[in-house]
């Protein structure tokens, strides 16, 4: 890798423990496991560092999916994958099912719709950021409670950061920003179906960019290549840092977040 793994995986970690149960079983394995999202995203293992342990926290991570019924979702760096790791996840039955991109803006080019209004720090308006963020990755609003618990949480995180996009008065779009030394995630980016095609996504980046380089920091995302969103990410001024690749066990991949 370009850069040491480990900066990067722990604020997508940190972020999505938000939104799902966190059991570490060594200093860099860990499985998510939520009980409000059913989708893998929310019911994985993953790894800050991939060691020479890898291969038994492999073992503990099925167990823990096996206690709970739920099929094995596990991300593993692409560069960390040696022979002897591959040849046991071959052995338990493990397919690479999609990958993961984690990427930084390098020369940004944002395309900022001027149109748009910015609000961050939500505090009344998380209702609103919900309904965006459900709207815009599921279509429907039928997980606003479980949504709405977890914003309740974040907004009195100071590392934490709400954005939503208006025009009009009408929510456009939103995501959220969450700090870690020296490094900016962005997650959750989504823009309402009515509003494709208006650069809401690249106005809010644009917003993150300038907010990342004057708190001294660099701004991050990941996006699962299946989603084929990464060459408008590209586009817009990201590079590729380094790959992840999802492993599932006798299973079809499902989107993510």
């Amino acid at each position: 890798m370009a850069d040491s793994s480990e900066g990067y995986e722990l604020n997508e970690v940190s972020w999505w423990s938000n939104w799902a149960d966190i059991k570490w079983l060594d200093r860099n394995a860990y499985i998510l496991l939520s009980k409000d999202f059913h989708e893998y995203f929310f019911n994985r293992g993953g790894f800050l560092r991939v060691t020479g342990k890898a291969e038994s926290a492999v073992g503990l991570m099925e167990a823990e999916f096996d206690k709970r019924k739920l099929p094995p979702y596990i991300f593993i760096q692409s560069d960390s994958l040696e022979s002897s790791l591959l040849k046991r996840l071959a052995e338990r039955d493990y397919r690479i099912a999609d990958q993961m991109a984690v990427m930084e803006t390098d020369n940004p080019s944002f395309k900022v719709n001027a149109e748009l209004s910015l609000e961050m720090g939500i505090d009344r308006g998380i209702e609103r950021w919900a309904k965006v963020y459900l709207q815009s990755f599921y279509g429907e609003i039928s997980l606003m409670r479980p949504v709405m618990n977890v914003l309740r949480r974040v907004a009195k995180n100071k590392d934490v950061t709400l954005v939503l996009a208006s025009k009009g008065g009408m929510p456009a779009g939103a995501l959220a920003l969450f700090r870690t030394p020296g490094l900016l995630g962005a997650y959750c980016v989504g823009t309402l179906p009515n509003m494709r095609g208006a650069h809401v996504a690249s106005t809010i980046l644009d917003f993150s960019s300038k907010l990342a380089r004057n708190e001294g920091r660099r701004l991050i995302l990941q996006t699962i290549l299946s989603d084929s969103v990464e060459p408008l990410y590209k586009k817009v001024g990201f590079r590729r840092v380094y790959l992840k690749e999802l492993f599932a066990k006798n299973t079809q991949s499902t989107k993510s977040r």
